[in-house]
């Protein structure tokens, strides 16, 4: 009988010493975000998908460390590859609405604009379960009205802080470093289907890491950040 209570604390002592250790995880996880992301975070998006092309970038995205990125879609790409917007919200990445035609939005009529917006927005949601939260305005092209539209239908409006132009033809190298421009906070725009472009997103998430910045969400700012001069929104990128 001795023998087998000795036996009990034994086994009671080494479960608690497992089970404190399990406590401690989250907490060393958390401080190891932390170390890693010390110089904080930067948004990666991608707009004009999905694409042929998109499941490679879910991939590239995946192999570079689970990074999560922010799609901007346009509505009659969906339309086509209902599987690719399935695919991105699936890979646990955020899908914003990028118009149905990628117009220039100020250029039209206000019913034809919101008509833009609202289609997308509830393609998405029949495709995903999710209406999408955030609007990027092709070309960047914005006025009163667009936020007003994109404020109606619940998403903040996002342009973005640093330009890789990679759409121009430019080599992987250049694209990477123009997104390597990003400050802190800041939001990469990059394009969905272009090889250049899926050849920079490894180079790019591990210059990030060199500088102590990791990928993260998209959310509003209170206060306003300039796209570029002239131009200001009030979204920023913080942790997932």
């Amino acid at each position: 009988m001795k023998k087998h209570s000795g036996s009990r604390i034994w086994l009671g002592a080494a479960l608690a010493a497992l089970m404190s250790s399990f406590a401690l995880a989250p907490g060393t996880a958390q401080a190891d975000s932390e170390r890693r992301c010390s110089g904080g975070y930067v948004a990666i998006t991608f707009d004009d998908g999905p694409t042929e092309t998109t499941a490679e970038y879910l991939e590239a995205l995946r192999a570079a460390g689970r990074v999560r990125a922010t799609w901007f879609v346009v509505g009659r790409a969906a339309e086509a590859r209902p599987e690719g917007t399935r695919r991105i919200a699936a890979g646990g990445h955020e899908i914003g609405n990028h118009s149905y035609t990628h117009p220039d939005l100020v250029g039209l009529d206000a019913a034809t604009a919101f008509a833009e917006l609202r289609d997308t927005s509830r393609l998405v949601r029949a495709q995903t379960g999710r209406a999408p939260k955030l609007f990027r305005p092709p070309f960047g092209s914005t006025d009163a009205r667009t936020r007003q539209d994109a404020a109606r239908l619940g998403m903040t409006e996002v342009i973005w802080t640093a330009d890789t132009v990679d759409w121009s033809g430019i080599p992987t190298e250049t694209v990477v470093a123009n997104a390597l421009t990003v400050r802190p906070g800041g939001i990469i725009l990059l394009h969905d289907g272009l090889r250049t472009t899926l050849a920079a997103i490894p180079k790019i998430v591990e210059g990030l890491a060199e500088r102590g910045l990791c990928p993260g969400r998209i959310v509003r700012s209170d206060t306003p950040v300039e796209a570029w001069p002239g131009l200001t929104f009030h979204a920023k990128a913080a942790r997932w």
